[in-house]
């Protein structure tokens, strides 16, 4: 008797892949997937961490630059935009004309609890006492 031929030369019943290999393949393309996804995850909340921090950064510059135009010592405290800062302000040094260094130091606290410090320092004029 002669033996049937197919395509390709392959023998009868191999003309397709096995339950187990298909088994197989598919929990590798799932692996693959589930790590593919839970890097975007993280890449999701790096970047939502890293704009929470450029937020509390233009608060904090905000926050200093009108700091700044306090001449004397001074606290304060609030919260902008959903970001909680402090302010303060030293004197430094004092010359002997009245000259002073102040330091002013601000810093911004995300809800998610990351910190942004700002740190400035301004020589302030004498206090002349006919100026208002």
């Amino acid at each position: 008797m002669k033996r049937a031929e197919h395509k390709g030369g392959q023998a009868p019943g191999r003309g397709g892949f096995t339950l187990v290999e298909a088994v197989v393949a598919t929990a590798l393309a799932a692996m693959g997937f589930a790590l593919v996804f839970q890097g975007l995850g993280g890449a999701a909340r790096l970047l939502g961490a890293s704009g929470q921090s450029a937020r509390a950064v233009l608060v904090a510059s905000s926050v200093l630059a009108e700091a700044m135009q306090e001449q004397e010592e001074t606290s304060d405290e609030g919260v902008t935009d959903g970001i909680a800062w402090t302010v303060t302000s030293s004197v430094l040094v004092q010359r002997g004309d009245g000259v002073r260094l102040l330091r002013y130091t601000v810093l911004a606290e995300g809800v998610h609890g990351r910190q942004v410090r700002l740190v400035s320092e301004r020589t302030v004029p004498a206090m002349d006492a006919n100026t208002p």
